[in-house]
């Protein structure tokens, strides 16, 4: 049995756009079995969020990481320790795998941001009968991310699987709700908000589960009014 998860690492990333299909497949290919094969990583999971997520977005218009069209693309991996060492464990493996070359079919890309995240809470739909530590393994095909300062639970919804309840290690005070969902976010989002009733967020961000190697997002961003360059800021 695998080691359950205590914690998050949660990336936001962007990427030029003429540099799209190459990052990802390099993403896909090359980069994400090196962090998942570390010991200390339960699990990894990676997210877009086209032009029409950007635009129900929900986040000050002058943020520097989820604003004005930014964070196009989210990953967040699953740790079985406390995830700021195993963040600078993932740190010393990049630097390896640069060192090696490995990080040259990259492109230009920048992470806007970096979290490490304790688990404090989890809930699931009743109907699925599973363990805290099933949760972040539940098939799901898209994301809901909230950001927020308010002292509470992980919380359910409609087209919601499962929710993980983080409270960050670089920001405290400062906590991320993950909400896996088994339904296109574009038709969830609205419900999930109408049925919380003033709900306080700095953040509220939905996104597609990537599925490897297959990329039809690429051409809704490429013809899209999203920054083109990530030097543009």
């Amino acid at each position: 049995m695998g080691e359950p998860a205590i914690g998050l690492i949660l990336a936001a990333l962007d990427v030029d756009i003429d540099n799209g299909a190459a990052w990802n497949r390099w993403y896909d290919l090359e980069h994400l079995a090196p962090n998942l094969s570390l010991p200390d990583v339960v699990t990894g999971h990676r997210y877009v969020a086209p032009p029409d997520l950007h635009d129900c977005r929900i986040a000050s218009g002058d943020d520097p990481v989820w604003g004005q069209g930014r964070s196009v693309y989210l990953t967040w991996y699953a740790t079985s320790v406390d995830p700021a060492a195993a963040i600078s464990a993932m740190s010393t493996r990049r630097d390896e795998l640069d060192a090696a070359g490995r990080m040259d079919g990259a492109g230009a890309r920048v992470v806007r941001s970096g979290d490490a995240l304790t688990l404090l809470s989890t809930a699931s739909a009743p109907n699925l009968r599973l363990d805290e530590h099933d949760l972040v393994h539940v098939g799901h095909v898209g994301l809901r991310l909230v950001i927020d300062r308010e002292e509470r639970v992980a919380s359910l919804g409609p087209g919601v699987a499962a929710s993980l309840r983080f409270g960050s290690a670089f920001a405290p005070g400062r906590f991320a709700e993950l909400q896996l969902l088994t339904e296109d976010p574009r038709s969830a989002l609205d419900q999930l908000r109408s049925s919380e009733e003033e709900r306080s967020v700095e953040v509220d961000a939905a996104f597609d589960r990537i599925e490897p190697l297959r990329y039809p997002f690429l051409v809704a961003i490429e013809s899209s009014s999203l920054p083109r360059r990530v030097d543009e800021d």
